[in-house]
C-alpha cells in the first residue's frame, strides 16, 4: 500500500535535526547568514531556546522551512505566476525573488514560522536547502558546521532508515496536514531509575517558554538598524571566493580549525576545515562570526592620545612614532623615580600566546619588572597550581579521540558548561555518549545547556564542590571501592589522604546540608564512578573561581586517580586547557636584575600598589584586554587607574579601559598578524598564518613591543625580524623539549595546521594518551610515568606539606568554602592585605607576595550572617553566557548581539514571584561591593536561592551596553595558593529596577 508514496518520496530531500544532540549554540544560524549574506533581522533558519514552564528543562529547536508536501506558502502566494515554487523531484520549496512583491501572505500562512523577509530588497526569504551548494555537490551550510552533529542533510527516506536502525524515533509534527519533510528526532529517555530525582525534564518545545529578553523588540531593533558590514548583503557572485587558506579561530579554547575564503585580497567567508580528521569541519558560531571581526566598523584604527580627563573618552589622533616616543619617555621617568618594578603589564589572552609568552615576556625580562601577568588568576590559576603539584605538568594527558575519551562509560561534569564554552568538544562527547550508551551526570547550580543533556542534574550549592568531592571520596574509601593497585603504585600520599578523609567524617550525610545534594545521590554517583569502565570528570571555572579552588581541584584529582581514572584511555580528570609549552627567554646576561618581589600573582592585588604605593608603588600599566570590565571590584579598580602616571592600552576595540588610557594603540589579531590558537583541552597547537593586513594603522602586538623596545636598546633580543611571527615561533618560542617538534614546517605539513603536543622532534609521532602504564612522560627521566620529581602522582609529601604551611594551610584537604554564603560554613581569614608584603609563595615564580590564611569555623555573627542581616539573601553566580559570546570581543559583532542581546539575570520563578519580577523586566542586583541592572530571565533551571549574571557586557559597547558584573565582585576573596579570585558565589539582593 505504501509503495506509491515511497516511490514518490525517493528523491525528496530533507534535514534531520536531532533534538538529543542540539545544544542551541546557533552555529547553524551563523552559517546560514554567511552562506546567503543575510543581514540583521533576516533569517532562513533560527534556533529557538525555550525553558520549562514548571519543571526544570531546556529545549532547543532549529526552525527552518519544512519543505512541506502541501506547502501553505505556495497556496497563499497571490502572485501570478507564483513567487514560491516546489521542485517536483526533490520537494524543495523556494522563493523566486524576482517575482515576489513582499506582500507577506506567505509569512502569515506558514504555521511553522519558517518564512523570513528581506527589508532591503522587499521580498520573502526562506531556506531552499542551500540550492547553490547542492548544485556543487555539497551539503547544506547548517549541516556542514553543526558542532554537535545535530543537523544532517540527505534523502528523506535514507535519513529515516538510518534513524530507525539507530533506534531513534521521529517526532510527529504534522499537526497541519501539510506533510513536512524535515525530520526531528525525539530526545532519548534519561538513563535514570524510574522516579529518580534530579532528572532534567525533556521539555517539548511547544510546552516551553522562550525567554522574553532574547526577542525584546527594542533590543532587536538596535541591531536591525545597524549596518551589516561587507560581505553581508552582497550578491553571491560578488562574494564568491577564488582561494581558500586553512588556519584557525583565535577566540576561545576549542581552537577550531577553519578555512578562510578570499576573493582577491578580501576575506568573504569563514567555514570549518573539512580535512581536519578530528573536528571534521565542525565549528561554533564564534569562529564564523570573526568574519565580522575582520570587517568591523568598530575597530580601533589609529594611535590615540588622551586630551580630556580619565574616563571622559576624549582623544586626539597621533602618529606611531609620537605615541611610542612619548610612552618611552614617560616609562623612563617612572623607572628613574620608582624603579623598573613600578611598571605593571597585564597581558590577557586576547593578544595571543605569542604575545603573552613571547614578546611581552622578553620585554619584561629586559626591563626588569616581575609585575607581569594575564587573565589566568581570573580563570584557571587554581587548576594550574593543582596540576603542577600533583602531576608535575598542567593538563590532562588524554585526547578527544574515539579510542580515548570516546570510550568512557561515564561523563561527570562539575562546574563545567562545556556545551556553551567549547561546543565542538561537547558535541563529540555527547555523540560518543549517544552512540555508546554512556551515562552523563552534571553537577552545577544551573540547568545549563550541558546539564540539559544529562541523565541527572545535581543543583549544588555554589562554593561547596570541595565538600561534594570529599564525600564522594569518603564513600568510595569506606566501601573499599577504590583501585587499590593504582593507589599503592602510583599515588604518593594516598594513605595520608585516605586516613584524613575517613577520620574527618566527610560522609555523604555530612555533605548533604552543605551542598544541597542528597546523600543518596552522592553515594550513587560515587559508586557509579568507581564501577565505570572509564570515567571522565570534567571541571572548569565553576570549580576554579573560588578561594578553595586549588584544594577543590586536588580533591577531584584524588577522586579520579584513586578510581584508576588517570593515565588510561577513557578515564581522566579534565579541567579546561592543557597549556602550550612555549616560553621565550632572553639570554641570562641581558635580563635586568629584579630586586623586589612581585606584588601579587593576581592583577586584582595590584590596586593598593597603584593607589597607595604599598607594598611599593606601581605607577605605570601597559594593558590589553579590558581590565575595567574583567577585574573584580570595579569601583576600586577605576580609582586605581585614575591614580596612575601612565596607562597604555593596546586593543582591538574602544572599551572602558580605553576611556581611562593615556595612549590607545590599535592592535591586529588572528590572520592580520599570524599566531597560534589558544591553549585547549586536546593539547593541539593550531597555527594561523598572516593572510591580510590589519585595518587602518593597526599593528600586531609583537610589532608594538619590538618598536617600543628599540627605544630602550632591546633590539638585540627583541629583533626586528621577529615581527614575522613564523620566524619568532621557530627561533624563540619552541625552545622547550616538549614543543621542539612543533615547527612551522611540521605545522604546515598538514592541511589542518595543528600538531598535538608534546612532540620532541619534527618527526616525532603525536601521542594520543599520555602517562599510560609502562611509558615515560615526555621530558621526564627514564621510567618516570608522570612528570613529577617522584614519577608518581603526588598528593601528600613532607615537602608539599611544608609549602602549604608557609601559607597557613595543610596539604591535607580540610574543607572550607566562601565567607559569603546563605549557610554558615568554614571560610578563610587572611593575615595580610594587598598593601603588605605578605609571605613569599612557595608555589609561584618569580618570588611573589601572598597572604597567609587560616580556616575559620562557622560562628554566629560571621561575615555571611552580617550580610544576610543587611538583606543580602541570594546567591550570586557569574560566568560565561551563550556559545555566541566570549568575554567582550563578540559584543562588537552585530550577529552575536542579535543572538544574545542584553545582560540578563537568570532567576527562579519562585523567587521572581515573591519579588514581583516578570520575565523580561529590568532588575537591580546589589552586593556589598556594588550594584548593576540587568534584564530578568525567569527560568526553573537554577537553584531557587540563586541568580546568575553573565560576564562580558560593558557600558561602552556599541549595541547593548550594560555595566559589567564585576561591579558586584570583590577583589579581596582569593585563593591563598593560586591567587585565584572567587567569582562564583557572593551574596546579593535582587529587586525591580526603578523605572
Amino acid at each position: 500500500m505504501n509503495a506509491p508514496h515511497d516511490m514518490k518520496d525517493a528523491g525528496r530531500l530533507a534535514l534531520l535535526i536531532d533534538l538529543e544532540r542540539c545544544t542551541g549554540c546557533k552555529s547553524c544560524e551563523a552559517a546560514c547568514k554567511q552562506e546567503h549574506r543575510l543581514g540583521p533581522g533576516e533569517y532562513r533558519n533560527k534556533v529557538v531556546w525555550a525553558t520549562g514552564l514548571e519543571e526544570a528543562g531546556l529545549a532547543f529547536l532549529t526552525l527552518t522551512c519544512q519543505h512541506c508536501e502541501r506547502p501553505a506558502c505556495v497556496r497563499a502566494c497571490p502572485v501570478n505566476p507564483k513567487a514560491i515554487e516546489k521542485d517536483p523531484v526533490t520537494g524543495v520549496v523556494s522563493v523566486v525573488e524576482s517575482r515576489c512583491t513582499g506582500c507577506g501572505e506567505c509569512v502569515i500562512a506558514c504555521p511553522y514560522s519558517a518564512m523570513g523577509y528581506d527589508p532591503r530588497e522587499h521580498h520573502a526569504v526562506k531556506c531552499d536547502l542551500c540550492a547553490d551548494r547542492r548544485a556543487q555537490g555539497q551539503t547544506t551550510a547548517c549541516a556542514s558546521v553543526c558542532p554537535t552533529r545535530a543537523i544532517r542533510f540527505g534523502r528523506r527516506d535514507e535519513l529515516l532508515a538510518e534513524a530507525a536502525a539507530a533506534g531513534r524515533a521521529p517526532r510527529d509534527h504534522d499537526h497541519f496536514a501539510l506533510g513536512p519533510a524535515t525530520i526531528y528526532l525525539e530526545r532519548l529517555a534519561a538513563q535514570a531509575d524510574a522516579g529518580a530525582a534530579n532528572v532534567p525534564a525533556r521539555v517539548p518545545p511547544q510546552d516551553a517558554r522562550r525567554p522574553v529578553f532574547m526577542d525584546a523588540p527594542a533590543s532587536q531593533a538596535t541591531v536591525v538598524e545597524s549596518r551589516a558590514a561587507f560581505p553581508y548583503g552582497l550578491p553571491r557572485e560578488a562574494a564568491a571566493s577564488d582561494r581558500v587558506v586553512p588556519g584557525g579561530c583565535n577566540i576561545c579554547f576549542n581552537c577550531c580549525t577553519v578555512n578562510f575564503h578570499f576573493k582577491g585580497t578580501e576575506l568573504v567567508r569563514i567555514t570549518g576545515n573539512d580535512e581536519d580528521p578530528l573536528l571534521q569541519g565542525r565549528v561554533c558560531p564564534k569562529s564564523q562570526l570573526t568574519l565580522q571581526l575582520y570587517h568591523s566598523e568598530h575597530r580601533l584604527l589609529h594611535p590615540l592620545k588622551r586630551v580630556g580627563a580619565r574616563g571622559e573618552n576624549r582623544f586626539e589622533r597621533i602618529s606611531w612614532d609620537q605615541a611610542l616616543d612619548e610612552i618611552a619617555e614617560k616609562l623612563k621617568k617612572v623607572r628613574d623615580t620608582h624603579g623598573p618594578e613600578a611598571l605593571a603589564m597585564f597581558i590577557g589572552t586576547r593578544t595571543g600566546a605569542l604575545d603573552e609568552r613571547g614578546y611581552t615576556r622578553l620585554f619584561a625580562q629586559l626591563w626588569g619588572t616581575p609585575n607581569k601577568d594575564g587573565t589566568d588568576p581570573f580563570c584557571g590559576a587554581s587548576k594550574s597550581a593543582a596540576f603542577e603539584m600533583t602531576q608535575g605538568r598542567v593538563g590532562s594527558g588524554n585526547s578527544y579521540t574515539p579510542g580515548d575519551l570516546g570510550s568512557a562509560k561515564l561523563y561527570v561534569y562539575i562546574g563545567d558548561n562545556q556545551a556553551e564554552t567549547r561546543p565542538v568538544y561537547f558535541g563529540m562527547i555527547n555523540d560518543w555518549r549517544i552512540r555508546n550508551g554512556a551515562k552523563m551526570v552534571v553537577v552545577d547550580p544551573r540547568l545549563t545547556a550541558t546539564a540539559a543533556k544529562a541523565d541527572r542534574w545535581l543543583p549544588i550549592r555554589p562554593g561547596t564542590d570541595m565538600a561534594f568531592g570529599l564525600a564522594l571520596c569518603q564513600h568510595i574509601l569506606a566501601r573499599g571501592l577504590h583501585d587499590a593497585r593504582f593507589c599503592n603504585d602510583w599515588m604518593l600520599g594516598f594513605a595520608e589522604w585516605r586516613d584524613f578523609i575517613l577520620a574527618r567524617g566527610y560522609t555523604p550525610e555530612w555533605a548533604e546540608p552543605i551542598t544541597g545534594v542528597a546523600a543518596a545521590e552522592i553515594r550513587r554517583l560515587a559508586e557509579e564512578i568507581a564501577a565505570a569502565d572509564g570515567c571522565v570528570i570534567f571541571a572548569s571555572r565553576g570549580v576554579n573561581q573560588h578561594t578553595n579552588g586549588t584544594q577543590t581541584n586536588r580533591v577531584l584529582m584524588f577522586l579520579a586517580a584513586m578510581t584508576g581514572n588517570w593515565g588510561r584511555r577513557g578515564g581522566a580528570y579534565f579541567n579546561m586547557t592543557a597549556g602550550s609549552p612555549i616560553q621565550a627567554n632572553a639570554p641570562q646576561h641581558r635580563r635586568a636584575k629584579v630586586s623586589r618581589q612581585k606584588v601579587r600573582r593576581s592583577p586584582a592585588g595590584w590596586t593598593d600598589a597603584m593607589l597607595h604605593g604599598k607594598p611599593y608603588p606601581l605607577r605605570a600599566l601597559i594593558t590589553c584586554n579590558n581590565p575595567l570590565g574583567q577585574w573584580p571590584g570595579q569601583d576600586k579598580v577605576r580609582a586605581a587607574f585614575e591614580s596612575l602616571d601612565l596607562l597604555v592600552h593596546i586593543e582591538l576595540f574602544a572599551n572602558e579601559t580605553s576611556a581611562y588610557a593615556d595612549y590607545v594603540l590599535p592592535a591586529a589579531t588572528g590572520i592580520e598578524k599570524g599566531e597560534i590558537g589558544r591553549s585547549n583541552d586536546d593539547r593541539r597547537i593550531v597555527w594561523i598564518d598572516k593572510m591580510i593586513e590589519p585595518p587602518g594603522e593597526a599593528k600586531a602586538d609583537g610589532w608594538i613591543w619590538i618598536e617600543l623596545g628599540k627605544r630602550f636598546g632591546f633590539d638585540d633580543v627583541l629583533q626586528d625580524r621577529y615581527k614575522d611571527t613564523r620566524v619568532f615561533w621557530d627561533e624563540a618560542c619552541i625552545t622547550s623539549e616538549l614543543a621542539r617538534g612543533c615547527t612551522q614546517k611540521r605545522l604546515h605539513s598538514v592541511p589542518w595546521r595543528w600538531v598535538r603536543q608534546p612532540v620532541t622532534s619534527e618527526d616525532a609521532p603525536e601521542i594520543e594518551t599520555l602517562y599510560l602504564e609502562g611509558t615515560t612522560a615526555p621530558g621526564a627521566p627514564a621510567g618516570h610515568r608522570f612528570p613529577t620529581k617522584s614519577g608518581k602522582l603526588e598528593f601528600w609529601t613532607e615537602e608539599l606539606e611544608a609549602k602549604f604551611r608557609v601559607l597557613g594551610l595543610s596539604a591535607l584537604p580540610e574543607f572550607y568554602s566562601e565567607r559569603e554564603q546563605l549557610v554558615d560554613l568554614p571560610y578563610l581569614e587572611f593575615e595580610h592585605s594587598d598593601a603588605e608584603a605578605g609571605v613569599i609563595s612557595p608555589f609561584l615564580q618569580p618570588d611573589t607576595g601572598m597572604s597567609r590564611a587560616r580556616i575559620v569555623a562557622p560562628a554566629a555573627g560571621g561575615p555571611g550572617a552580617q550580610l544576610r542581616a543587611r538583606g543580602f539573601d541570594t546567591e550570586l553566580l557569574t560566568g560565561r553566557p551563550s556559545a555566541a559570546h566570549f568575554h567582550s570581543w563578540t559584543h562588537y559583532f552585530w550577529q552575536a548581539q542579535e543572538m544574545w542581546p542584553d545582560l540578563f539575570c537568570q532567576i527562579h520563578p519562585d523567587k521572581a514571584a515573591v519579588l514581583g519580577i516578570g520575565d523580561g523586566e529590568r532588575v537591580r542586583v546589589e552586593t556589598a561591593h556594588g550594584a548593576i541592572d540587568a534584564v530578568a530571565w525567569v527560568s526553573t533551571g537554577i537553584r531557587p536561592s540563586a541568580v546568575f549574571v553573565p560576564i562580558g557586557w560593558g557600558e561602552r559597547q556599541p549595541y547593548h551596553p550594560w555595566r559589567s558584573v564585576n561591579f558586584l565582585t570583590d577583589k579581596t576573596q582569593r585563593d591563598p595558593v593560586s591567587d585565584q579570585t572567587n567569582l562564583k558565589v557572593l551574596l546579593c539582593r535582587v529587586s525591580r529596577a526603578a523605572a
